[in-house]
């Protein structure tokens, strides 16, 4: 909150979305809000990320929305960055990139800013990186595309859009955002500083949740026009990349019978037409069929990755 305060561009609605704390996180809002009138509270029954998020948006007067997650900070001039690049043209959306940084680190935030260090991407090159295909033009990591707390949207493009309960939802919010964009404006600056904790989402061992990721992809597959089969095939890519190593990840865990049942069912809903896409090359075909089919050679294939990862360092 104390990040949120501080930046440079002080024309701000903040929207704090107590979602069913069972802490001391209610009152600490409220009490931002008596200290600062630019600070709005809202207070709910548990709802999740998703429902913290769209009642957020259902109350978000601005013409600019972005979203800040309740154990990150940014940099002082996060907001005056997006909100100064987003207006040297006709763009859907600004972004800057992301450092991940360990709780309790004091980290130093004295960054220079260069607002020239900008790229303009297209609708096709954020839909490359969504799903990690390699782009020429842009090659930061596909994080950078798939979360949402990086950017500044205009709230023309997003104002009937909610977030849906997924275990990725941030891809799937933004598979949907990327494809009503025309352009969008890149600063290669990390000034969104994304908290690691061991006790977070992303670091926990193998749940439901991690292995429910690839039905969220299933979703943004829905999504995609079917005439679209360039962008289907991403999708499609992704989606096998994700399953293939889900069942990797899950084998001699107690989720293992619950990641197989997700493995045959997106299988079957998606094998036709994966094999059928004209955009997705022979080889790419053959490597993950060939993983999909005969597990070991998957198995294999990651003794050697991680062997050689384990050398590197």
């Amino acid at each position: 909150m104390e990040s949120i305060l501080n930046q440079t561009y002080k024309d701000l609605e903040i929207l704090l979305i107590d979602d069913g704390s069972t802490d001391c996180s209610g009152k600490i809002c409220d009490e931002y809000a008596r200290q600062d009138n630019r600070c709005i509270v809202i207070h709910q029954p548990n709802k999740g990320l998703s429902g913290a998020r769209n009642i957020g948006l259902d109350h978000a007067t601005g013409e600019y929305i972005s979203f800040i997650d309740s154990d990150d900070y940014i940099h002082p001039q996060m907001l005056e960055t997006l909100y100064e690049v987003l207006q040297k043209g006709d763009y859907d959306f600004s972004m800057v990139t992301f450092k991940q940084v360990w709780e309790y680190c004091k980290e130093d935030i004295a960054v220079t800013i260069n607002k020239n260090n900008t790229f303009i991407a297209n609708r096709l090159s954020l839909m490359k990186r969504l799903y990690n295909v390699n782009d020429q033009k842009l090659k930061w990591s596909e994080m950078n595309f798939q979360v949402v707390w990086n950017k500044l949207y205009k709230k023309s493009l997003i104002s009937n859009l909610r977030f849906r309960q997924t275990a990725s939802e941030d891809i799937e919010f933004n598979n949907r955002v990327y494809s009503k964009i025309k352009s969008c404006i890149l600063v290669n600056i990390p000034l969104y500083y994304w908290v690691q904790r061991s006790s977070s989402i992303t670091k926990q061992p193998i749940n439901q949740n991690f292995i429910n990721r690839a039905h969220s992809y299933l979703l943004c597959l829905h999504e995609i026009s079917a005439e679209n089969s360039l962008y289907r095939a991403f999708c499609l890519e992704k989606i096998y990349k994700t399953i293939i190593n889900v069942r990797y990840r899950s084998e001699k865990t107690k989720w293992y019978s619950y990641a197989i049942s997700q493995f045959l069912t997106l299988k079957q809903q998606t094998i036709k037409e994966f094999v059928r896409n004209k955009h997705i090359s022979l080889s790419k075909k053959i490597g993950l069929l060939l993983f999909l089919y005969i597990p070991k050679t998957y198995n294999c294939f990651m003794f050697i990755n991680e062997s050689i990862y384990k050398l590197k360092k």
